[in-house]
């Protein structure tokens, strides 16, 4: 393949990480190659675009309970899922033909939606023009992302490869979740801590919120207050509140560091001795390839939730229930030799580093099958 198109929403972070990941690898691996990326909410009008991405981070940071009640009514059979499908087909009838005027105007040979939002619809509209694939975000699935109009999906676990195999669909592959190339390319903690200025004998904790730093990291970080010989590391993400409030207050406290939204996460989560975050998908498919110990927090309901249970029913991570535990509990790991390195081998087992040059290799065969199929459909078709 030599042209695609990479679809996102821009509803948290996540969602156009992965289209990133999609975007670099492919480029990386076809210079001459061409990619048409978008955000679909930019074919919304801009107050349903501001409902549609900051509704979901208003409930995500400060009522998680009513995004647990949409999202989990309407991965199910219910009259919430039936209204919202209602809803999202009439939608695209409006604006997926003026996406696809201007896809067909680059003319990719195969269209990669990291998000649900049109994709199936789309998939639909377009079949037997060109293949249309579902790649997760999330560990487990959203009944919205398993559909039989893909050409393939792309699963993050193999239990997202049971739901949908489950429900019929049998164009599934596991290849896990995309991340960009320098998550496979490994950075010692030596390399790290001088790219920080962080000394390598220090004790390194570092508390993440994710993208949209959420979660309890100010609590976090007054439970960790004691230990003046850990450095305490807090990256807010694009919290900018949090930041200058977290900045303000601990501006001359030498063993606290608070980051805003970084671009080298890499090298704080390579020179991290233990990891306190959210269980984002993307987040957490960029810190299995450290092989860190994890302490997992304050998931959003719904996807995060099911990320959570992924990680630490495998072993590669522990649940933090109450941030008053988490002191004891980091403790233990810095002490535990066999606990850290069991976690950090399920770690470095459940990584799937190069996610998105197997969902390209993949998609490339499929795509290619595909067009083959159709061409055969026309040929009988016009015999007849």
């Amino acid at each position: 393949m030599r042209r695609i198109a990479v679809v996102y929403a821009s509803e948290g972070t996540g969602h156009r990480a992965a289209a990133d990941a999609l975007r670099e690898w492919f480029l990386a691996e076809n210079p001459s190659g061409d990619v048409f990326y978008v955000d679909l909410l930019d074919y919304l009008p801009s107050p349903l675009r501001r409902v549609v991405s900051g509704g979901y981070l208003l409930m995500a940071r400060h009522a998680p309970f009513l995004w647990n009640w949409f999202y989990k009514s309407s991965d199910k059979p219910s009259f919430l899922s039936w209204l919202f499908e209602k809803l999202h087909t009439r939608l695209c009838a409006v604006f997926l033909p003026r996406f696809e005027r201007d896809l067909d105007k680059f003319a990719p040979e195969a269209v990669f939606f990291t998000h649900y939002f049109g994709a199936a619809q789309f998939a639909e509209r377009c079949a037997g023009k060109i293949p249309t694939f579902c790649v997760d975000t999330d560990f487990l699935t959203h009944r919205f992302q398993r559909d039989t109009r893909f050409a393939a999906s792309f699963a993050g676990s193999p239990g997202a490869v049971r739901q949908r195999k489950e429900e019929g669909i049998e164009n599934v592959y596991f290849t896990g979740i995309p991340i960009l190339r320098k998550f496979a390319k490994g950075v010692t903690r030596e390399t790290a801590c001088a790219a920080l200025g962080i000394s390598k004998y220090a004790a390194v904790i570092l508390l993440t919120g994710g993208g949209i730093g959420a979660g309890s990291l100010e609590e976090l970080l007054k439970s960790l207050a004691e230990k003046k010989e850990w450095l305490k590391v807090v990256i807010c993400g694009n919290n900018k509140r949090l930041y200058s409030k977290l900045l303000k207050k601990n501006r001359n406290i030498p063993d606290v560091r608070i980051e805003a939204f970084v671009s080298d996460i890499e090298n704080y989560y390579a020179a991290a001795d233990v990891i306190v975050m959210k269980p984002g998908g993307l987040s957490l498919s960029e810190v299995l390839t450290f092989g860190r110990p994890l302490l997992l927090t304050d998931p959003i309901p719904g996807q995060e939730e099911m990320n959570m249970d992924y990680a630490v029913d495998s072993g590669a991570a522990l649940y933090l229930r109450h941030t008053r535990t988490a002191l004891e509990i980091i403790e233990k790991l810095l002490g535990d030799s066999d606990l850290a390195l069991r976690m950090k081998e399920t770690s470095l087992r459940l990584a799937r580093p190069r996610a998105a040059a197997d969902i390209l290799n993949t998609a490339g065969l499929v795509a290619a099958e595909y067009r083959q199929k159709y061409r055969n459909m026309k040929i009988e078709q016009n015999s007849d």
